[in-house]
C-alpha cells in the first residue's frame, strides 16, 4: 500500500558512480542532510559491471581516494594504473613482436596513484558506505517522472513504498537517460559525432610477453605492461585494453565514422574480422576469447547548457556532459561537477553562484572537447600523438589538475582572479589543437621502427606532478600563473618541433627532447 509523498533535503536520481559518490560527498560535508538516491537495479550488483570508463587519472583519483577517503579501498580492491600507453604500427599491419610497434608511455610510474576500476566493486562499496552514513538507497525503484519545481521537486515513483518523493534539491545522476536534460531541453551540440564499441573477457592479456625481445622487456621497470590503459592507435580509431581486479579485461574500439564504418565493427564477430586487417596481432590473441557481452554507443559526446540551476535542480556524470573516452576524462567531470553542486547544496554561497559555476565547469568542458574534435585522423601518425600527448599531459596536470588538487576550483574570489591567466592558457590550448587538427587531417600511417617515447625523460612533468601533491598552499596563484608560462613556451617549442618534422627531420627520443628548455 502506498502512502503520501516522502520529504528529503536531496534527492538523486540513480545510483552509479556519479550519483553515489555525490550522496557520499554532501554527506560528508552535512551530516544533517537528509538524503535519498533511487536506482532502478538492486544492489549489490556484479562487480564487473558492464560499463565504459575503469580507467581514472589524476584529478578522478585524487577525488576518490583524497576527498572521499577510499584510498585503502582503491589500493586493496582495484589495480594500480601503469599510465597511457599507445602502441602505433605505422604503414604496415604487425601480426606478431609487440615489440614492432612504436611505443608512447612511462618506463616508471609518474608521482601520483591512479587506478584501473571495476565500475560493480566501486558502486557497492560505495552503496555500501553510504548506508552506513544514513543515507537511504532506494534501489529496485523505477523512477516514472520527473517534475522540476523550486524547493518542492517531485518524483513519482512506480512499485515503491512511496508514491513520490518531494526534495529541496534535485540531481539528475541517471546517465544517458537524462531526464533533466531532456526535459529541460539542454542538450547542446558539441560537434563530434564518433562511436564505440566495447565488451569484456574473463583472464588478463599478459602484453610483456608478446615479444622476446629481451631490450625490449626491460624497458619499463616496476609494472607490467598489461597494468597501462594501453591504446593501439590507427588513423581515426584506437582500440583499448584494461586489466580489472575481478579477472576480467576490458576491450573496446572508440573511432571516427569518416574513418571506420559502424556496421563493420558492430557486433563481435564484425570487430575481429576488422581487427584482422588492421591489428593482426590483437585479433590473433582475442580471437578465441569468448565475449561476456558486447555494447555499442553511437554519438557518446553529450554537451548541456546548464548543470547547475538557482531552483535546485542540478545535473552530474553523463547526464550532463561527456566529452570521449580518450585520456579517461569522464570520472574527472564527475569530480568537478560533484565539488560545485556541493557547494552550492551545502556551501554559504551567492544567488549567483551557480551561473559563476556553470561558466567554470563549461569552460573546463569545452578546453577538453578541444582534445578530440577533428583530430582522430592524426591517431595513427606517431609524430603527432607523441607532440599532442606531451601538451595534453602539460595542459592537464598544469592548470586543470592545479585548480582540482588545491581546492580553488569552487573558491569564485581566486577564480575571478585566476581569470586573466586561464583565459591565456584557454588560447594557448585552442592554437596547439588547431596545430593538431592540421597535422590529422593528413591521416598519415608512421611507426612501426620499434622505438620507445619515455614521458618519464620530460622533467616538466615530474615539477608539475611535485606542485600538485603540495594540495593548497599561499603560492598556489603564482604556481598558476607559472604554469601558463611554461605552457606558453612548450606551445613555442612544439611548433618548433613541428616546423622540423615538416622539413624533413626525424622526431628525437624524449631523453633527447626533455633537454630543451621549454620541457625542464
Amino acid at each position: 500500500m502506498s502512502t503520501g509523498p516522502q520529504q528529503v533535503d536531496v534527492c538523486i536520481l540513480g545510483a552509479g558512480m556519479a550519483g553515489l559518490t555525490l550522496a557520499n560527498q554532501l554527506r560528508q560535508r552535512r551530516a544533517d542532510l537528509d538524503i535519498a538516491v533511487l536506482e532502478h537495479r538492486r544492489f549489490p550488483v556484479p562487480e564487473a559491471t558492464h560499463k565504459v570508463g575503469e580507467s581514472t587519472v589524476e584529478i578522478a583519483a585524487h577525488y576518490l581516494s583524497e576527498s572521499l577517503g577510499l584510498g585503502e579501498h582503491l589500493r586493496r580492491d582495484h589495480l594500480p594504473k601503469f599510465g597511457l600507453r599507445l602502441f602505433i604500427a605505422g604503414e604496415q599491419p604487425i601480426d606478431q613482436d609487440l615489440a614492432r610497434y612504436d611505443e608512447i608511455g612511462v618506463s616508471k610510474v609518474l608521482p601520483i596513484p591512479t587506478f584501473q576500476l571495476d565500475r560493480g566493486r566501486l558502486e557497492n562499496h560505495l552503496a555500501d558506505r553510504a548506508k552506513q552514513m544514513g543515507i537511504r538507497i532506494l534501489d529496485g525503484t523505477t523512477v516514472q517522472s520527473v517534475n522540476p519545481q523550486a524547493g518542492a521537486h517531485q518524483v513519482k515513483l512506480k512499485d515503491s513504498t512511496h508514491d513520490t518523493i518531494q526534495a529541496r534539491y534535485l540531481i539528475d545522476s541517471s546517465g544517458r537517460r537524462g531526464w533533466l536534460r531532456g526535459q529541460q531541453n539542454l542538450s547542446r551540440p558539441v560537434r563530434h559525432g564518433n562511436h564505440a564499441v566495447w565488451y569484456r573477457i574473463d583472464g588478463d592479456l599478459p602484453l610483456d610477453e608478446w615479444s622476446q625481445d629481451r631490450t625490449w622487456q626491460q624497458r619499463c621497470h616496476g609494472s607490467p605492461r598489461r597494468f597501462s590503459t594501453n591504446h593501439f592507435s590507427g588513423p581515426g580509431y584506437w582500440v583499448w585494453l584494461i586489466p580489472l581486479a575481478s579477472g576480467t579485461t576490458s576491450v573496446g574500439l572508440v573511432f571516427d565514422p569518416q574513418y571506420v564504418a559502424l556496421d563493420a565493427v558492430n557486433k563481435h564477430e564484425r570487430l575481429l574480422a576488422w581487427l584482422a586487417d588492421e591489428q593482426p596481432l590483437l585479433a590473433q590473441v582475442l580471437g578465441d576469447r569468448a565475449p561476456l557481452d558486447f555494447h555499442v554507443l553511437k554519438n557518446y559526446a553529450v554537451g548541456c547548457q546548464q548543470n547547475f540551476s538557482a531552483d535546485g535542480w542540478m545535473l552530474t556524470g553523463d547526464a550532463g556532459m561527456f566529452s570521449d573516452p580518450f585520456y579517461s576524462p569522464g570520472a574527472d567531470f564527475i569530480a568537478f561537477a560533484n565539488g560545485f553542486i556541493t557547494e552550492l547544496i551545502a556551501g554559504d554561497q551567492q544567488p549567483q553562484t551557480h551561473r559563476l559555476y556553470q561558466g567554470y565547469l563549461q569552460a573546463f568542458f569545452s578546453n577538453t572537447l578541444s582534445l578530440y574534435r577533428g583530430q582522430y585522423g592524426g591517431f595513427g601518425d606517431r609524430d603527432m600523438m607523441v607532440l599532442k600527448t606531451i601538451w595534453d599531459y602539460a595542459y592537464y596536470w598544469g592548470p586543470l589538475a592545479k585548480l582540482y588538487f588545491s581546492g580553488r576550483f569552487t573558491d569564485v574570489d581566486f577564480m575571478q582572479a585566476a581569470q586573466p591567466d586561464l583565459v591565456k592558457g584557454a588560447t594557448l590550448n585552442t592554437g596547439m589543437q588547431k596545430r593538431f587538427r592540421q597535422m590529422a587531417q593528413a591521416g598519415r600511417r608512421k611507426g612501426g621502427q620499434g622505438r620507445f617515447f619515455d614521458h618519464h625523460h620530460i622533467p616538466m612533468f615530474h615539477r608539475i606532478k611535485a606542485e600538485l601533491e603540495q594540495g593548497d598552499h599561499p603560492g598556489v596563484a603564482a604556481q598558476l600563473s607559472n604554469s601558463i608560462n611554461d605552457l606558453q613556451g612548450l606551445s613555442e617549442s612544439l611548433q618548433q618541433c613541428m616546423y622540423e618534422l615538416e622539413t624533413g627531420a626525424e622526431l628525437p627520443d624524449l631523453d633527447m627532447l626533455g633537454q630543451r628548455a621549454a620541457f625542464a
